[in-house]
């Protein structure tokens, strides 16, 4: 049986229209999983809402989208941020807890994986332009189609990541302007950009716990890519609730 995977969405509150990229579930789909759209409406934010969720689902998929609001890692909003979802955070952050808590397997795209982070207790940079003061910033937001590769992103040798990908070094799309600053306790960075940047986190010791700050859904036609969706829907397919 096809390992059924949670797909978080957007939500427009000016048109009251929920959105989603399709390619994320054509990347779900292509791996052998099935998606399920979970829509971030009040019903779905409660325990109980939550707990039915998660017994229907053999993985979670944390999308990309707005930023998530600040006051989750005790910060004000700075000046630069973009706009936040509240009804997305509201729903995402305990939804991924509660789904770490569990062993399910979690996989983050751009703002899931600075999401990721800090539903474990990390942070971002809420903007890395003004924020950042590690290095030179290259530029992390494309003028490019999107599924063209941008810039290089290492990956650290042994880690989960590498073992999926086969490789030390690809070359990524880039859309944010935020990224994972402070990282939980658990997670380790295992991607950098040249500028030093994270491009991707893990747990060791989780079954299935992965983020990266590209966007692979939108290069599904690189067998690499390919591989993070279908690494993921084969652990969710061994995950038992």
């Amino acid at each position: 049986m096809r390992p059924i995977i949670g797909i978080t969405c957007d939500y427009d509150w000016q048109v009251d229209n929920f959105l989603l990229q399709s390619s994320y579930a054509e990347g779900i789909c292509r791996a052998g999983g099935l998606p399920l759209i979970i829509p971030p409406i009040s019903s779905c934010t409660t325990v109980e809402g939550m707990s039915d969720i998660l017994s229907k689902i053999q993985g979670l998929l944390l999308t990309g989208g707005q930023d998530v609001h600040p006051r989750y890692y005790g910060e004000e909003p700075h000046v630069a941020i973009g706009r936040v979802n509240p009804h997305r955070d509201d729903l995402e952050l305990p939804i991924c807890q509660a789904a770490v808590e569990a062993g399910m397997p979690i996989f983050g795209i751009c703002r899931g994986v600075q999401l990721m982070n800090i539903a474990l207790g990390g942070d971002a940079y809420q903007d890395l332009k003004t924020q950042y003061n590690d290095g030179d910033l290259i530029c992390h937001s494309q003028s490019a189609p999107k599924w063209a590769p941008y810039h290089h992103v290492s990956i650290k040798e042994e880690s989960r990541l590498h073992q999926i990908l086969g490789t030390y070094q690809i070359d990524t799309n880039s859309f944010h302007h935020q990224a994972v600053r402070n990282l939980a306790y658990g997670l380790e960075p295992v991607a950098w950009a040249a500028d030093g940047v994270i491009e991707a986190i893990e747990s060791e010791s989780h079954p299935f716990l992965i983020g990266v700050q590209w966007h692979p859904e939108r290069m599904l036609e690189d067998p690499r890519m390919m591989r993070l969706f279908e690494a993921f829907v084969e652990a969710a397919a061994s995950y038992k609730s």
